[in-house]
């Protein structure tokens, strides 16, 4: 006998209507906790080859996974965070400190430079520190804190989150295909193998050379005395997992930085070396061998993906927006691949 979903809807009318409720009024308690829970949930799927590194003990490996995931970019993006924090209450509070050191900053770094050039440099200063003070003192410091609280305890969620979703997250998406009816089930294990294959291109790759480049940046913008270097690191972060962007984005402003405050071979140093450690083993060797779907979804979409989640949504759209993508390029193609089987047969038979 087929199964009618119109006749059991209309006969299990009340519970649908109590079962949703009930979903609502969890979304509603659980919303500010919504991005600890998709970034542990994100973390979780990247922590999975680590997981199955230590075979049957997947509680042990999942505990693993969820500190090594987690760990490092809840460090760098905190302590970016914070000092990009106080950056701002530096500049709503010291403004005229910082246009007197701004143009000391220009007479030390023009000397060499043509007058027109040290009068524009200087007075492009000075215009950038009056535009940005006032911006920077009209920003509350109560809402600062607040919403840096709440990313930290989002932070925090996101790791017991990472470890239960690696513990059990594939008994409850197999325990919900099993409430399907019997002929669909190996359509919908499709479609879920295809979801997870793109989202390995996705995230897996991009994450782990993210970390690894943050890191290594962090101790070299600490090693040549930059200042910032956490927050500077959590840009590198957030620029490696968007295609076209990567590191270049940090490493060439700070080039120019050092040239103006080191001349030409501080430069030169910095540049050669920050690119040898930051973005060669990261974009050049590690990430081809870690993305295993970098043709299945064009890189255009994951760019916009990523900065629309991130405009949206913040920290957790930045990471949901993408997968959002990935799983309707998957249902596509495994929809295209069965209509492009179907076309076929007439044409064989």
């Amino acid at each position: 006998m087929d199964f009618d979903p119109g006749k059991w809807c209309s006969e299990h009318k009340g519970m649908l209507i109590i079962a949703l409720a009930s979903l609502l009024l969890t979304f509603f308690f659980f919303f500010p906790f919504l991005d600890g829970i998709i970034l542990g949930t994100v973390f979780a799927y990247v922590g999975k080859p680590i997981r199955d590194k230590f075979g049957k003990r997947k509680q042990l490996g999942s505990l693993v996974a969820a500190f090594c995931i987690v760990l490092p970019i809840f460090i760098i993006l905190g302590m970016g965070m914070i000092e990009i924090a106080n950056q701002i209450l530096l500049l709503a509070r010291n403004q005229e400190a910082i246009r007197s050191a701004l143009v000391v900053l220009a007479d030390q770094t023009s000397r060499n430079m043509a007058p027109w050039m040290k009068d524009t440099l200087t007075s492009s200063l000075e215009n950038a520190a009056g535009t940005i003070g006032p911006i920077a003192s009209s920003i509350p410091v109560f809402h600062i804190g607040r919403v840096a609280s709440l990313a930290i305890i989002n932070f925090i969620v996101s790791i017991p989150v990472c470890y239960f979703v690696l513990v059990d997250g594939e008994s409850f998406v197999e325990s919900i295909i099993s409430l399907l009816p019997h002929k669909e089930k190996e359509a919908y294990r499709k479609y879920m193998s295809r979801i997870d294959f793109i989202l390995s291109g996705i995230f897996i790759g991009t994450i782990y050379t993210s970390i690894l480049g943050s890191i290594i940046s962090a101790f070299l913008f600490y090693a040549f005395s930059l200042p910032r270097p956490f927050a500077l690191a959590s840009i590198v972060f957030i620029a490696g997992m968007v295609p076209f962007l990567t590191s270049w984005v940090v490493i060439i402003p700070l080039t120019i930085y050092r040239y103006f405050t080191d001349g030409i071979q501080g430069a030169t140093i910095f540049f050669l070396l920050s690119s040898s450690l930051i973005y060669l083993p990261s974009e050049l060797l590690i990430r081809p061998y870690l993305v295993a779907a970098k043709s299945s979804l064009h890189p255009l979409l994951v760019m916009l993906s990523f900065l629309g989640g991130a405009l949206v949504a913040g920290l957790g759209g930045f990471f949901l927006a993408p997968a959002i993508m990935g799983i309707i390029v998957g249902i596509y193609q495994v929809r295209r691949e069965e209509t492009a089987k179907e076309t076929a047969k007439p044409e064989r038979a």
